[in-house]
C-alpha cells in the first residue's frame, strides 16, 4: 500500500513538473516565438543576416520600391526613388528601423503563430503604402544637401504621400553604401520626420495664438502689445526682428512678433500654455503605424519668466516631432480634428487578398471655431507677409519658424494646409542650419506642394 502510494505521488510530482515545463515552454513560446522566428539564423528568410524572403514593397502608383527577386532583395531601378524613398522602404539588413521592411518584417515574411514563417506559396506579404515616388523625389531635390525632412499627408484621410528625411543615401550602390555602413555620409540611417525632435522656433505661435482665441474669445484680437525690436521681462530683455509698436494678434502673428506672443504666454500663465500645448500634441508620444516617434516637449514648471516667455515664441527647451506637427496643422486645416496619419495603405498576401487595412482613428483637438480662426491667421501671414505669388496657384495658408540650435545655427520651419478641397494636404518641412526666417523651408514646401499638384490633379 505504501508502495502505491509513493508511487502514485511521484507520478503526480512527474505530471506536474511536465505541465509547469508546458505551461513555461507555451508562454515563451507566445512571448518570444515571433522573434525566435525572425532571428538572423533562420535560413528561411535570412541569407549572411541578410533579409532576403518577404513581400515586396510598392507606392501608391504601384511602383516596387523593394522586392525578393532570385533569393536577393532588389530595389526600385530608378537611384531618385531609392534615395527619396529609402527610410519609408527600409532595407533589408535593418539599419533603418523605421522602414518598413524592419518595422513591419514579421508582416512582410508571414509569420503567424500556428505556423512560423512557413507558407505554402513560400512567399511573404505585399505591402502598399500611400507613398507618392513623385512627390518624394520632387521633396528630396528640394531640400538638397540640407538635413532636414519633409512630410505631407492629406489632411481629410490621413494618408501621407511624402516622408522624405535628408542626408539619403543609394542602397544599390555598394561602394555609397559600404559608407553609408562606416558612418561616412553622416546619419543617414534616420529617419528625421519619424524619430527626430526639433526645436519649433517661431511655428509654436500657432499654439499660443490657439490658447488666447480659445481662452479669451473675441479678447484675443483685441489685446495688443507693445514692441520695440522686442520686451523686458522682470529687466530681461527678450529680442524681436522687428520694431512693431502697438501690435495686435493678426498683425502680430503675420509678422512673427516675439513681443506679442512671449507676453501673451505671460498673461495666460503657465497652466493654460501647457494645456493647449498638450491638447496639441506636445509631451505625448507619437505613434505612426506602429512606429514610435521623437519626443515632443513642452515643460515650463521650473522656468524663470524670462524663460517662459521665450517657450511662448518656441525657443527655451521646447522640442516637436514632425509626425506631431503634422497632425496639429491637419486639425487646424480639418476643422478641429484629424485622421491619424499613417504610410501602409495594406498587406496582401501570395495570393492578393487584403489581410489589412489601414483604418485611422479621428482625433479631435480643438472645436471648430477656434481651429476655423487659427487658419485664418495662416492665410492672412501668407497673404500679408509671406505672398500668396510665391506658391503660385495653390492657395496656401502656413506658419514660418527659425529655430536657434545652438551658436550661430539656426533650422528654418514652415508648416501649414493647401486652403482647396481639390487637394487637401498638410505640410511640415524642416531644413536644418538654415540661415533665414523660414524662407528656405518655405521654397522647399513651395517646389514639394507643386509636384504634389501636378501628380495628384492629372
Amino acid at each position: 500500500m505504501r508502495k502505491h502510494k509513493i508511487r502514485r505521488n511521484a507520478m503526480i510530482t512527474v505530471i506536474m513538473l511536465f505541465v509547469i515545463a508546458v505551461g513555461i515552454f507555451v508562454f515563451r513560446l507566445i512571448k518570444y516565438g515571433k522573434d525566435w522566428a525572425l532571428y538572423e539564423t533562420n535560413q528561411h528568410i535570412y541569407s549572411s543576416g541578410k533579409l532576403v524572403n518577404a513581400g515586396a514593397v510598392t507606392d501608391r502608383d504601384g511602383n516596387v520600391l523593394s522586392e525578393t527577386v532570385d533569393g536577393q532583395r532588389v530595389y526600385n531601378e530608378d537611384s531618385n526613388i531609392r534615395k527619396a524613398t529609402i527610410h519609408v522602404a527600409g532595407d533589408h539588413e535593418g539599419y533603418v528601423s523605421t522602414g518598413v521592411t524592419n518595422a513591419w518584417k514579421s508582416q512582410l515574411v508571414g509569420y503567424s503563430f500556428s505556423n512560423g514563417v512557413f507558407t505554402f506559396s513560400g512567399k511573404g506579404n505585399s505591402a502598399e503604402l500611400t507613398i507618392s515616388s513623385d512627390i518624394s523625389v520632387a521633396a528630396m531635390k528640394a531640400l538638397g544637401k540640407n538635413p532636414g525632412c519633409v512630410g505631407v499627408c492629406n489632411y481629410k484621410t490621413g494618408e501621407v504621400l511624402c516622408m522624405v528625411s535628408t542626408p539619403t543615401y543609394d542602397i544599390s550602390d555598394d561602394a555609397e553604401y559600404e559608407k553609408a555602413k562606416r558612418g561616412e555620409l553622416g546619419s543617414v540611417f534616420v529617419n528625421r520626420f519619424i524619430s527626430s525632435s526639433y526645436t519649433p522656433g517661431s511655428t509654436f505661435k500657432i499654439v499660443t495664438a490657439a490658447a488666447q482665441i480659445d481662452s479669451l474669445g473675441k479678447g484675443a484680437y483685441n489685446s495688443p502689445q507693445i514692441c520695440n525690436y522686442g520686451t523686458v521681462i522682470e529687466n530681461e530683455s527678450l529680442s524681436c526682428l522687428g520694431r512693431h509698436r502697438s501690435v495686435t494678434l493678426e498683425n502680430a502673428f503675420a509678422h512673427s512678433c516675439n513681443s506679442y506672443f512671449s507676453l501673451t504666454a505671460l498673461s495666460l500663465g503657465k497652466n493654460t500654455m501647457t494645456k493647449y500645448a498638450e491638447i496639441f500634441g506636445f509631451n505625448k508620444t507619437f505613434y505612426i503605424d506602429g512606429i514610435e516617434c521623437g519626443k515632443s516637449v513642452y515643460d515650463v514648471r521650473d522656468a524663470r519668466n524670462i524663460d517662459y516667455g521665450w517657450s511662448g515664441i518656441g525657443q527655451y527647451t521646447n522640442l516637436m516631432n514632425p509626425v506631431q506637427y503634422l497632425s496639429m496643422v491637419s486639425a487646424i486645416a480639418n476643422g478641429g480634428d484629424y485622421k491619424e496619419p499613417y504610410f501602409v495603405h495594406c498587406l496582401r498576401d501570395s495570393n492578393g487578398k487584403i489581410i489589412y487595412k489601414a483604418a485611422p482613428k479621428t482625433v479631435t483637438v480643438i472645436n471648430k471655431d477656434t481651429a476655423d480662426k487659427v487658419a485664418a491667421l495662416m492665410d492672412y501671414a501668407v497673404k500679408n507677409n509671406y505672398g500668396k505669388s510665391t506658391f503660385g496657384s495653390l492657395d496656401i495658408c502656413g506658419k514660418t519658424g527659425t529655430a536657434e540650435v545652438g551658436g550661430d545655427k539656426e533650422n528654418s520651419l514652415f508648416v501649414g494646409f493647401c486652403k482647396d478641397s481639390e487637394l487637401p494636404l498638410a505640410f511640415v518641412v524642416v531644413t536644418e542650419s538654415s540661415a533665414g526666417s523660414g524662407t528656405s523651408a518655405m521654397k522647399v514646401a513651395n517646389k514639394t506642394l507643386q509636384a504634389a499638384k501636378n501628380t495628384l490633379c492629372k
